[in-house]
């Protein structure tokens, strides 16, 4: 992998965590906020 694609792929994870973040911290209900958040990590590690 090259740096441009290390970069690229570095702000894709970025703009991808913050709107994860917003998910969260706009969820209607606590059960929500908790399956967002069990998503995220089930994401992450499938990502690496």
């Amino acid at each position: 992998m090259n740096i441009a694609a290390k970069l690229r792929a570095r702000r894709v994870e970025n703009r991808n965590r913050k709107a994860v973040d917003r998910a969260i911290a706009g969820a209607a209900t606590p059960a929500m906020r908790h399956e967002l958040m069990v998503i995220a990590q089930a994401q992450v590690t499938t990502l690496r």
